[in-house]
């Protein structure tokens, strides 16, 4: 093997004494290299969704300024964190914790909502006894459309909840950060609930209001 010599002193030994180890010895590797691969292993699912509009809806669908609660299905390890993992790797032991810093949900109209948790289920019985506009907010990660569905592709809005982690790694005499991010998207119909007028004889009717253009 040639070597370049600089002052007396030849470059590449070190790498090449680096490679070359007795039998039975670990080669160490570098703890930046242990701790991706041990992430790698770790178990990390975009979550499943739970958007409520007005549940009373029989097609689920929402409606404009009625309360819409968001909210991870499947809290866990794997979805909403904490997780750890402890592995050695090349020599270098690795302790990894995995954290969700938070759920960012686009809502599908060009607006964002930041979660800092899995947020809060909703049930029928918040709505039992309460009208349209009773309906509670989410206390925890929630929104409102402004409003309706009707021109989006598909005549639904595209929900999207974005888990982004952060996993704390340390071992080998160092430690740092990998970020990650995990998504999942579902769609919502959200519509107009339509006037109805009352008549002084008891009768009543929907009046026809021609649809909106929706534009280019």
């Amino acid at each position: 093997m040639i070597l370049d010599v600089v002052d007396g002193k030849p470059e590449g030994i070190e790498k090449f004494e680096s490679v070359i180890r007795r039998p039975g010895e670990t080669r160490t590797i570098d703890p930046r290299e242990a701790a991706r691969r041990v992430v790698k292993t770790m178990s990390f699912v975009a979550p499943q969704l739970g958007v409520s509009p007005y549940v009373q809806s029989g097609g689920h669908v929402g409606i404009v300024n009625v309360p819409i609660w968001m909210w991870v299905t499947d809290p866990g390890a794997a979805t909403t964190g904490p997780q750890t993992k402890r592995a050695a790797i090349g020599g270098v032991a690795i302790e990894a914790v995995g954290t969700v810093e938070r759920i960012e949900w686009a809502m599908g109209g060009g607006q964002t909502v930041t979660c800092k948790g899995p947020g809060t289920p909703f049930t029928k019985a918040m709505a039992d006894g309460k009208s349209l506009k009773d309906m509670p907010s989410s206390p925890t990660c929630g929104y409102r459309y402004a409003k309706t569905s009707r021109c989006e592709k598909g005549g639904a809005f595209t929900v999207t909840a974005t888990a982004y982690w952060n996993v704390h790694w340390t071992g080998g005499g160092m430690q740092g950060d990998i970020p990650l991010d995990f998504s999942r998207s579902i769609p919502l119909q959200v519509t107009d609930l339509r006037p109805v007028l009352v008549d002084p004889d008891g009768g009543s009717s929907t009046p026809s209001v021609a649809p909106r253009s929706c534009g280019n």
